[in-house]
């Protein structure tokens, strides 16, 4: 492998410059499952409030294989590995749907078993004709990379620690979004220290499983890392309004899918062992992006409820929020604390039901939601090498909380005073409790 091998191309990013890709990715780039990419928003309905969101998972992907370089090098891969952890890491999100991860909760409702873009993103690796083709008897590697697996040819070190780099706590899908939705929607909430972190980027010494860690050095750039996530988090991913126009779409799509047969939901439905699709469904999966989601529903019945939701969204005719209170702080009771911060869907489905019916409103349109705002580094542990043993990030962390999620309760209805009286009267009701205009 020459050393222009990675240099058959170069693409310009606002965020690293030139990103220099191979022919193989350039092929990959240029398939049509891949562009579709181009169509869905990294950060769904967040240009409702910030205009410049409307940044897409092309993009983002791009930024990923990039710092998947880096890193690889960094932790002295060999080309040819290199090679596979980069096209692990531009394919890592091919699997998205509309919005992003919203579309994950339709399809895992129609298959009564969670579904991930991670399982569609491998099926399309192996099941397109055009994916497939260009990586030839790259697939199984990439795949495993992608499973967490063992790399044909590989030893078990080289290939958890190559897994790491594309998805664990410290992985470079998180490194390159965070930094990415600050920049495009004009907050500093997302910067942090890149080049440090990665320049202080090592493994653990274990000859069987080696993990993607920090040197002790980088501690204070994984820090900044750290609450520069809680931030985006509290701000932007996990802001009221955007967070009542993803359950309004939701709430259409299962208008949709479920009362008003707009969209077949045998076309929603994945082969139950994942081993291999329902062709039907990719073809049809494969069509659906931002746009032609609400453009499918609108135009096959102007006057259903989904289609109106979804003019709503986009005319910014959105829910209000009539009452939200932080449950661990505004609920002396724990135990009315606690039964409130275990409320699952089915819960607080039932619970904007009852409330629609006494207000006699159709059922879409009160909505309550639990916003959970993550205070730690994703699920796992980051490790830090210390003194040559790997230990973990909190045992040093100056960054303390009893908590792991901040909980917060919305409630979302129309903007009138008998809606927030009969949302007063039901929470005083039913919890005991007076919540906050």
């Amino acid at each position: 492998m020459s050393d222009d091998y990675f240099r058959y191309k170069s693409i310009r990013d606002p965020l690293y410059g030139f990103i220099d890709i191979s022919k193989i990715e350039t092929q990959i780039i240029d398939s049509a499952v891949f562009r579709r990419l181009h169509n869905i928003k990294q950060l769904s309905h967040a240009f409702l409030v910030y205009p410049t969101a409307i940044h897409s998972r092309f993009e983002h992907s791009l930024g990923v294989l990039y710092l998947s370089d880096l890193v690889a090098k960094q932790l002295d891969f060999q080309k040819d590995e290199i090679e596979i952890i980069r096209l692990s890491a531009l394919l890592h999100d091919l699997g998205h749907g509309p919005f992003s991860h919203l579309f994950e909760e339709v399809l895992s409702e129609v298959n009564g078993k969670k579904i991930e873009h991670e399982d569609i993103s491998k099926m399309l690796i192996k099941e397109n004709p055009e994916i497939s083709s260009i990586l030839k008897d790259k697939v199984k590697k990439v795949i495993q990379i992608l499973d967490h697996e063992k790399v044909d040819d590989w030893d078990e070190a080289k290939s958890t620690l190559a897994s790491d780099i594309v998805s664990s706590p410290l992985d470079v899908d998180k490194m390159d979004y965070l930094r990415r939705d600050s920049y495009h929607i004009g907050v500093a909430y997302g910067q942090f220290d890149l080049p440090r972190i990665i320049h202080t980027l090592t493994s653990t010494n274990d000859v069987k499983e080696k993990r993607l860690c920090i040197k002790d050095k980088g501690k204070d750039s994984i820090e900044n890392y750290r609450l520069g996530r809680y931030l985006m988090h509290a701000q932007v991913y996990q802001h009221h309004t955007r967070l009542v126009a993803d359950q309004m779409f939701l709430r259409a799509l299962d208008l949709a899918v479920n009362e008003e047969n707009i969209i077949d939901k045998e076309k929603l439905k994945v082969d139950p062992t994942l081993a291999t699709s329902n062709k039907n469904f990719l073809d049809f999966y494969t069509e659906l992006d931002d746009r032609t989601i609400y453009d499918f529903i609108i135009n096959s019945n102007p006057s259903s409820k989904a289609a109106g939701i979804l003019k709503n969204i986009k005319q910014r005719k959105l829910l209000k929020r009539v009452f939200d209170f932080l449950p661990a702080n505004e609920i002396p009771n724990a135990q009315t604390r606690d039964r409130i911060m275990r409320m699952k869907k089915p819960d607080l489905m039932k619970m904007s039901n009852e409330i629609a019916e006494k207000l006699k409103l159709e059922k879409h349109d009160v909505i309550a939601y639990l916003s959970e705002i993550p205070v730690n580094l994703y699920e796992g542990e980051i490790l830090i090498m210390w003194k040559g043993i790997p230990r973990k990030l909190d045992e040093f962390s100056p960054i303390k909380t009893s908590e792991s999620t901040i909980i917060k309760f919305y409630i979302y209805s129309l903007d009138n005073p008998d809606v927030k009286k009969c949302i007063q009267d039901y929470a005083t009701a039913n919890f005991g409790i007076v919540l906050n205009s």
